[in-house]
């Protein structure tokens, strides 16, 4: 690191906080795309479930000896097909199966953190997030879902805004619909994972849909969307870190905090 930077920026010297930024940028980035077309698809019920979802997978890693992160994404992949899966192959409504889904993974999370001996600190570490904390994998596995997933967005962008926005007639129009759902899903999934420790799994839900919502306060249309939602995400991320580290605060609660404030001023902009 450039001695001018490290004079303005103290706190890079240490490789924590430099990890924290480039994970506080790719999730802040990640999330506020992917929250655009949860926000359009009214999902937000969806994207909390598979959060503490996860739950359950990081206890299941603890117990098999396998790394949180990892076992938390494959875990709620197979939540986020199970959902799909009973939503279309079955009368019951999506907030219906979602609902289920929540409350038993959240159950087996509970139960199987309970049958660990002793305080488990890193259990709890991640109902809470401690953006600090990341690794060198916790880096290398966020940059690398964050460069899948928005891959795929972007390059079916139009696709997927067709689908949230009138899902009949994309199916008319010969789009696979219930693929692109399952598509959706997983990513969605992946980047719920994925953000865990950087806001933990009480908050990552906040970290989707705050930024997304924070921008159709005020975006004309949906490129603007996109880009104020980015915006705000990352904004949120650095600013909430960087804050945490001055104020001395918890990192994953001052970032949502600070994306809360964001969309009461946008809220405040568009009532103006």
């Amino acid at each position: 690191m450039p001695d001018s930077v490290v004079q303005l920026l103290p706190f890079l010297e240490y490789p924590f906080m430099q990890r924290a930024l480039l994970v506080g940028l790719a999730i802040g980035f990640l999330c506020a795309t992917i929250g655009v077309y949860v926000t359009l698809r009214s999902m937000a019920f969806f994207s909390d479930a598979i959060a503490h979802a996860a739950l359950a997978g990081i206890a299941l890693g603890v117990i098999f000896g396998i790394a949180p992160v990892p076992a938390a994404v494959l875990f709620t992949l197979v939540i986020a097909v199970g959902i799909t899966y009973l939503t279309f192959h079955t009368e019951l409504s999506s907030d219906t199966v979602i609902g289920v889904f929540f409350s038993g993974s959240l159950a087996l999370g509970v139960l199987l953190i309970g049958m660990q001996e002793g305080y488990q600190t890193d259990l709890l570490s991640y109902l809470f997030g401690d953006i600090l904390a990341v690794t060198r994998l916790d880096v290398l596995l966020a940059l690398g879902l964050a460069a899948l997933v928005m891959t795929v967005l972007f390059m079916r962008s139009g696709l997927l805004v067709k689908i949230a926005f009138n899902r009949d007639l994309a199916a008319v129009e010969g789009v696979r619909v219930v693929t692109w759902d399952y598509i959706f899903m997983t990513l969605l999934a992946l980047t719920v994972a994925v953000s865990l420790k950087t806001v933990g799994i009480i908050l990552v839900s906040a970290l989707i849909i705050v930024p997304a919502a924070a921008a159709r306060n005020v975006a004309p249309n949906f490129r603007v969307l996109m880009l104020l939602s980015i915006l705000v995400g990352v904004v949120s991320a650095v600013s909430g870190l960087i804050g945490s580290y001055y104020l001395n605060t918890p990192s994953g609660p001052t970032i949502v905090l600070v994306s809360i404030g964001l969309f009461v001023l946008s809220f405040a902009a568009r009532r103006r």
